[in-house]
């Protein structure tokens, strides 16, 4: 009667470790595969995100950005008459020092003057 038990006992065991482990094998299968999948997504990302960098560049480029604000913004170059004059007196104690400054309009038209001479 002890050898019966035991081994219906043993039976019930070791089906339940087989269940157990089938269950264990195609868990660990599913997660393999979930993990695959988002290493593709994740290279996919990488070349999406580098497409992206590219474009932001190209789209962000300084004369890209001039032509749009003359376009749209009514935009044109300073000129120096706009500029308002310096002085550095107001942040220094040293005031003498700065008596013989030029002011930035003078400084904005000879380069200008210089750029057109050219």
């Amino acid at each position: 009667m002890l050898t019966k038990r035991s081994s219906i006992l043993f039976s019930l065991l070791i089906f339940a470790i087989g269940s157990w482990l089938f269950y264990l094998k195609y868990t660990v299968v599913s997660i393999e595969d979930r993990i695959r999948y988002l290493k593709k997504e994740l290279i996919q990302e990488k070349n999406n995100h580098h497409i992206l960098k590219a474009e932001w560049k190209a789209l962000t480029t300084p004369e890209r950005i001039q032509q749009l604000a003359v376009k749209y913004l009514r935009m044109r170059p300073t000129e120096p008459i706009q500029l308002k004059e310096f002085d550095p007196s107001l942040f220094h104690s040293d005031k003498s020092r700065y008596k013989k400054t030029k002011k930035l309009s003078e400084l904005a038209e000879e380069i200008l003057s210089m750029r057109d001479s050219d």
